[in-house]
């Protein structure tokens, strides 16, 4: 088998995205975490690790089909700056589809917290941060990269007033697929749409896997690292142009 056919690369294009929308819509209703539906549901949830540009377009390709989906957003993230002018308007754009949005909580960032009281601070200070920037308040939390004892420890329903996504009732009663690292983790998203055997899904996406084309996973992040690169160079560009200044090569 070759690597392309191990990994489901071409799940991981716009198109095959779309494809799992609409197969998704034909039994599930989509939910916000915090629901008490009782019809079968899925909790479709972002975790936006490295491209709040790609996390636009899933936003927009959801919208398209009129579903609607939760995006946690990183405040710490090595790829992106949600203090960014364009990541703020990228948040609210994504708002104004009518999505939720969540708190991306790297628990690492703190290394000296290990009392469920002072994580709920750190927790709150973000959620409030990311409101400021969001015009919305944050529905829900999920850990980034959690180690097993913080899924251990921290299996609160609820963690300083927000959802917890990794949740004892959410980790217990839904079943949980992933795309973490650019490959199905457990079991393929498109097989489990197909069967249908689960009342309640919890689907979590990385939206920098999800791109036009075909792609490994690393060209993937390839492409979103180059793609900030040019932004930010053509953003000097135009600034230079704006004041009148010379672009000295």
């Amino acid at each position: 088998m070759n690597v392309d056919a191990k990994y489901n690369f071409e799940d991981f294009t716009e198109q095959g995205y779309g494809g799992a929308l609409a197969q998704a819509g034909l039994h599930w209703k989509f939910e916000s975490f915090g629901t008490t539906a009782t019809v079968p549901h899925v909790l479709w949830r972002h975790d936006i690790d490295v491209s709040p540009n790609r996390a636009l377009r899933l936003a927009e390709i959801e919208n398209n089909r009129g579903v609607k989906a939760t995006y946690f957003f990183l405040l710490h993230s090595e790829f992106y700056n949600c203090l960014e002018e364009s990541t703020r308007d990228i948040m609210r754009r994504i708002v104004g589809y009518g999505h939720d949005i969540g708190v991306h909580f790297d628990g690492a960032f703190y290394p000296d917290v290990n009392q469920l009281s002072g994580l709920e601070e750190r927790i709150a200070f973000e959620a409030n941060v990311i409101a400021d920037l969001a015009a919305v308040k944050p529905v829900a939390v999920s850990f980034h990269n959690p180690t097993p004892e913080q899924l251990k420890s921290y299996d609160q329903p609820s963690l300083a007033g927000l959802v917890n996504a990794y949740g004892h009732p959410l980790r217990t009663n839904y079943r949980y697929v992933s795309d973490s690292n650019g490959y199905w983790r457990f079991d393929r998203l498109h097989d489990v749409l197909a069967e249908r055997a689960a009342s309640r899904l919890h689907v979590l996406t990385h939206p920098e896997w999800w791109t036009p084309d075909c792609r490994s996973p690393r060209d993937r992040i390839v492409r979103a690292v180059e793609g900030r690169t040019a932004r930010a160079l053509k953003n000097y560009d135009k600034f230079l142009i704006a004041q009148g200044r010379e672009n000295v090569r």
